[in-house]
């Protein structure tokens, strides 16, 4: 991983829903993916490959929060939110807005899409926050 991707990993909050589970939440500061931060839970290869592909996952950085999901996608193509998926976010969207002090001034996007590897990759699918609410 690159400095500035690094940097960027750093910065942002990552979270993880999992179903009947829970809500994962990055520790601040901390460079995690969200497939380190599953392997650093316990989580065996096959699992986190599991949890990446069905389950939302996402970050919050600079009132900006990203919601997707899946897993080893190409270049320009798009990690996206799942309709079925809407549910559970909708079902932590409080505890998302108390953590990172949602407002409706706050981006939401459902998805990314894959840029080169070490760049940032940009968002896709803006909603608001009534779309959770």
């Amino acid at each position: 991983m690159n400095q500035a991707l690094k940097d960027y990993h750093s910065q942002r909050r990552a979270f993880i829903i999992i179903p009947d589970v829970g809500l994962i939440l990055g520790e601040s500061g901390q460079p995690f993916s969200h497939r380190e931060i599953l392997t650093n839970l316990g989580l065996d290869k096959e699992q986190v490959a599991y949890v990446l592909e069905n389950y939302p996952r996402g970050y919050f950085l600079n009132n900006k929060l990203v919601i997707y999901q899946s897993d080893d996608i190409k270049e320009n193509e798009s990690w996206e939110l799942k309709p079925e998926n809407y549910f559970y976010v909708r079902k932590y969207f409080q505890d998302l807005k108390n953590l990172f002090h949602i407002t409706a001034k706050t981006k939401i996007f459902l998805g990314v899409q894959r840029g080169k590897e070490g760049d940032i990759w940009p968002t896709i699918n803006e909603v608001e926050a009534a779309f959770f609410e």
